[in-house]
């Protein structure tokens, strides 16, 4: 058995060795819940893998989890057909007018349009089992396992957040994959920093943070993610205010609904985030899940740990973006 990697991410015709499983997929909507039917695993143990997916999902793994815990998961229709997300902006070029009778004639603005989309790549580990393991097991009536397919679950998501923060190197169409620190509209916001030795920075450089997105229209709520030794300087307190440790203070600002640390960011980056439709959703065409099928004339079973989502950072039309970053505040 291969030992599992970090996760990669693929096209679909990248994917699985064999027609037979294409075809299946094609015939089945590019669904890849088909690959389980027939497959060589009992019920119980798909339950126990399954399981295992929702156990290691629940994880800290920030980024993903607050989008899902805002209601910013757009369905993909498609299963893995689905190779992009499209979506519009329009211009603000509109203008009210007053009157007592409300049949002035106005003045009839143009609207312009932007066209945008993200490619849908494939985030997937691999692992294989014999079928004489898998008998052995059955025989002995051993549980399966599960401890493989957790590692590769835990290496999707966090691919899946790496990307959520600081983009793919897929690119498909002319289109490409940035996140919160490298998508062009992202406002980047220069921080006093050195929060370790002057602590009282912390409080001023987020209050920068948040005006940047205020002047971008952007009012929250917000979330502040932290590399983790960013995180550690929330344990301080400040003595001017009675003690109070800041990840407490910068919890009580307005529009602050949390603040996390995240493994995804490097460290000295700050990431903050208005958490509405119109600055950040993902697209998931299909949710992280563990499909199964045979080669070598059934002797060996194969086992993928996939997921087809993208994150969608956005902006209106005239760049604003409530998205605001500082990379380096060590």
């Amino acid at each position: 058995m291969d030992a599992i990697g970090n996760a990669q991410i693929s096209t679909p015709k990248s994917l699985f060795g064999g027609t037979s499983i294409v075809e299946k997929l094609l015939a089945n909507d590019m669904d890849p819940q088909c690959l389980r039917s027939n497959a060589m695993l009992p019920r119980d143990a798909w339950l126990s893998i399954d399981k295992a997916v929702i156990e290691v999902a629940g994880q800290r793994l920030n980024g993903i989890a607050d989008l899902q815990a805002h209601g910013l998961i757009r369905q993909i229709a498609g299963g893995l057909g689905a190779r992009y997300d499209f979506w519009q902006t329009v211009s603000d070029d509109l203008s009210a007018q007053q009157d007592m009778v409300g049949i002035t004639a106005g003045a009839e603005n143009a609207l312009d349009f932007g066209e945008n989309q993200v490619p849908i790549p494939i985030t997937h580990v691999d692992f294989r089992l014999g079928i004489r393991e898998l008998a052995a097991a059955k025989r002995d009536g051993r549980s399966l396992d599960t401890t493989y397919i957790k590692v590769a679950v835990r290496k999707v998501i966090e691919k899946l957040e790496d990307t959520l923060f600081n983009g793919s190197t897929v690119v498909a169409g002319g289109n490409s994959l940035p996140g919160y620190l490298n998508y062009t509209n992202s406002n980047e916001v220069a921080c006093a920093g050195g929060w370790t030795a002057t602590p009282a920075n912390i409080e001023k450089d987020v209050v920068k943070l948040i005006a940047a997105a205020e002047a971008d229209r952007h009012y929250g709520p917000y979330i502040l993610y932290l590399h983790t030794d960013e995180w550690a300087d929330m344990r301080m307190r400040d003595s001017t205010a009675g003690g109070i440790n800041y990840l407490a203070i910068l919890k009580g600002m307005a529009g602050i609904a949390d603040v996390k640390p995240s493994d995804a960011l490097s460290n000295g980056a700050i990431v903050l985030v208005s958490m509405t439709s119109d600055v950040i959703s993902l697209a998931q065409a299909v949710d992280i899940q563990v499909v199964e099928w045979e080669s070598h004339g059934g002797m060996q079973t194969n086992f993928k740990v996939l997921a087809a989502m993208a994150p969608r950072c956005m902006a209106d039309y005239s760049g604003r973006c409530g998205i605001c970053f500082d990379d380096n505040i060590s």
